[in-house]
């Protein structure tokens, strides 16, 4: 389901599966990204993209998948609540009609930015762009109920929003869909505003700097996606565990998320910098 706008969203309800962070909050972890891509990325991205923004490509992979079901898994891994560790075993199994899952496809989309061309490598690049996002959006690490897809939720907030003559509607939703837009779309007007809220905010800590896509870090490979993922799922567990027991998500449950929301797409778009940087300086590895 793709996002509506806004003024809508306060009168008019949002049902049916979701798919990933929305095209806000894919917009915002691109945005977040561009300006810290290096000299070698910022080439590479202009060349596949003809000049275009990451943020204008952001949300293909999930029109992609609307026909080539074979990605369905691309975009998830379903890690159970109880554990904190990702099992390869119990959370990737493949599966020829829906694929396997958002680590495998990662370490796969990483060889193909550096060794494909042409139209393969355009498709490497939108898919890191997304998938990069994706696996940071905390549900997209839970496998109970379809990472929340089957709770159905009430939203009934004015959050942040300066419009004292909004009328305030219970918005019924599931509980993914919450996450990959509602949430976000409660908080601004327009994802620019939060790209400004987390370069005035989120991004200037401590942890932003310490991930910095310019630090000496070590060569991303797929332990990395692990560990990415396991430090998604902690975040899932807090955010599902804070879900009412009447499942009404209030203005008290955006201010209590709403760090994690920004920590997660302030470290998507770090570290979707860093991804784009290491493919495009690094070799493509001996087959």
């Amino acid at each position: 389901m793709r996002s509506i706008a806004l003024a809508a969203a306060f009168t008019c309800g949002l049902v049916g599966p979701a798919a990933a962070w929305g095209p806000e909050g894919h917009s915002i972890v691109a945005e977040v990204a561009q300006p810290r891509l290096s000299a070698p990325a910022t080439q590479l991205v202009r060349k596949l993209l003809k000049g275009r923004s990451l943020a204008s490509i952001a949300s293909w992979a999930d029109d992609y998948r609307a026909t080539h079901p074979e990605t369905e898994q691309w975009h998830f891994v379903d890690i159970p609540l109880n554990v904190t560790t990702y099992d390869a075993a119990r959370d990737c199994r493949p599966n020829k009609q829906s694929g396997d899952c958002i680590i495998a496809a990662l370490d796969r989309v990483q060889k193909d930015l550096r060794c494909a061309t042409g139209e393969a490598q355009v498709q490497a690049l939108k898919f890191a762009v997304h998938l990069v996002g994706d696996i940071h959006q905390p549900l997209h690490t839970v496998k109970e109920k379809k990472g929340g897809n089957e709770i159905a939720v009430d939203v009934f907030m004015r959050g942040l929003l300066d419009c004292p003559t909004c009328a305030v509607a219970h918005t019924p939703v599931n509980f993914h869909m919450a996450w990959d837009e509602t949430l976000i779309q409660r908080t601004v007007w327009d994802w620019g505003a939060y790209v400004d809220r987390l370069e005035n905010g989120w991004l200037k800590t401590a942890e932003a700097k310490a991930e910095d896509p310019a630090a000496n870090h070590a060569p991303i490979d797929e332990k990395t996606f692990i560990a990415w993922a396991e430090d998604t799922h902690k975040a899932a567990q807090t955010v599902w565990y804070l879900r009412p027991a009447d499942d009404v998500l209030d203005d008290r449950y955006l201010r209590d998320v709403l760090p994690i929301m920004d920590r997660q797409l302030g470290i998507a778009g770090l570290r979707l910098a860093r991804f784009l940087n290491d493919a495009a300086s690094q070799a493509c590895p001996a087959r």
